[in-house]
């Protein structure tokens, strides 16, 4: 939780309100019990340093079924939440290590790797695209917030 925070700190200091849910003390998307599940994968550097971490999940949350509603749900996907690189590894390309990681751990388990991201973030959308993520549409929140869907077929 604390490796969210800080990201969600980070969040606030570059003007997104993106994740300020978990500044007020809100864990959304239960990571907690996702941790005790096996489902947040943690990235580390080769000095065993924490870099990052991802949630994976075979089962659509609330999220994703509003989100990826007229997508459909094909039962072999994974939705990946919370992909996270801390500030001070940003930069130094651990994400997309991150996300090689993640297609080699499901490679032959799941057909796709699908995630979101706020429609107004060009930067991470740019990012998903050169990790070989498709953008395959876009969908909206309960408050109207535009949001991109991309997927990564395994």
């Amino acid at each position: 939780m604390s490796l969210l925070k800080e990201s969600a700190e980070w969040l606030k200091e570059q003007g997104s309100d993106q994740w300020s849910d978990v500044l007020q003390g809100e864990d959304k998307h239960g990571l907690a019990t996702a941790v005790s599940k096996g489902e947040v994968f943690f990235f580390y550097s080769s000095m065993n340093q924490l870099v990052g971490m991802a949630a994976a999940w075979k089962t659509p949350t609330e999220w994703d079924k509003l989100l990826w509603k007229d997508f459909g749900f094909d039962q072999k996907a994974y939705y990946l939440h919370r992909v996270i690189i801390r500030p001070a590894y940003r930069g130094k390309s651990y994400g997309k290590e991150l996300l090689n990681e993640l297609k080699r751990k499901f490679s032959g388990e799941v057909s796709d790797l699908r995630l979101d991201c706020l429609a107004s973030n060009e930067k991470l959308m740019q990012f998903y695209q050169e990790n070989e993520f498709i953008n395959v549409g876009s969908s909206n929140d309960w408050n109207g917030n535009e949001f991109e869907l991309f997927s990564y077929e395994i």
